[in-house]
């Protein structure tokens, strides 16, 4: 049975398991949502602040394990923004195929749809362990009618992540699996390569849009190229920058 998400009137945490409580979030903790309105207001910079203290107030925090997820494909989706850590948005085809349509990032609020209560057209599965606010259409539908400047962002993000989908089913459709791969690489080259590494590669495939054997001979044969090198079991090691980027500039003027 799904679970719905009431209304309150201060911040909450969810825990990673277990049925969900509300626990008070201590100002001046350290813990990183304890600046929820700061937050708010970078993701929503058009909103009132009247709208900025309402979504405060009525947040519900959760705190993901990885690979845990935090709502499914078909669930209602919610407004939710990324606090902290990082989360994977999958989609399984009707074949059973999975793809990642994107790596969210802190900071980053999604799930505008949310106003119209449609359901989700993914799977937000963490990748790190991540904290997430979460907010029911229903709020962000009351604040919209009387916040044009709020109405400006849900447009605008609503726009970008159209724009963004679209990019990444033009890859999935179109590129050849070597330059699909470099794109993710380089797109994602901080979170792939950063030390620690966020996205091993275990996520390539997903991302890539092409089976697991597919990416492995792509990542095989960019090694043998003196780029990149595979590190124990999921890990990878940039070798060296500038035959990356040169990869990079090639494939990009393939046809």
């Amino acid at each position: 049975m799904r679970e719905t998400m009431s209304m309150i009137t201060s911040p909450a945490r969810i825990p990673a398991t277990g049925r969900h409580v509300a626990e008070p979030v201590a100002a001046g903790s350290g813990d990183p949502t304890s600046d929820l309105l700061d937050q708010i207001a970078r993701a929503l910079p058009r909103a009132r602040h009247e709208s900025h203290r309402r979504l405060e107030v009525t947040a519900r925090l959760r705190t993901l394990a990885p690979s845990e997820i935090a709502f499914r494909q078909g669930d209602p989706i919610q407004l939710t923004l990324m606090l902290r850590g990082h989360a994977a948005v999958r989609r399984i085809t009707a074949d059973g195929r999975e793809l990642v349509l994107g790596i969210i990032t802190p900071g980053l609020l999604f799930g505008f749809s949310s106003i119209a209560e449609s359901p989700a057209g993914v799977d937000l599965v963490a990748v790190t362990a991540a904290d997430i606010a979460l907010w029911p259409g229903c709020v962000v539908r009351s604040l919209v009618v009387d916040d044009a400047g709020l109405a400006l962002d849900v447009i605008e993000g609503m726009a970008g992540f159209l724009v963004n989908l679209s990019d990444r089913f033009d890859g999935f459709i179109h590129q050849e699996a070597r330059r699909r791969v470099l794109r993710v690489l380089a797109d994602h080259e901080d979170l792939f390569f950063g030390r620690p590494a966020v996205l091993s590669r275990g996520h390539l495939p997903g991302l890539v849009g092409t089976s697991r054997e597919m990416t492995r001979r792509v990542v095989r044969e960019l090694e043998r190229e003196g780029i990149i090198a595979r590190v124990g079991k999921r890990g990878l090691r940039l070798m060296s920058p500038a035959r990356f980027h040169q990869a990079i500039g090639l494939s990009s003027e393939r046809p």
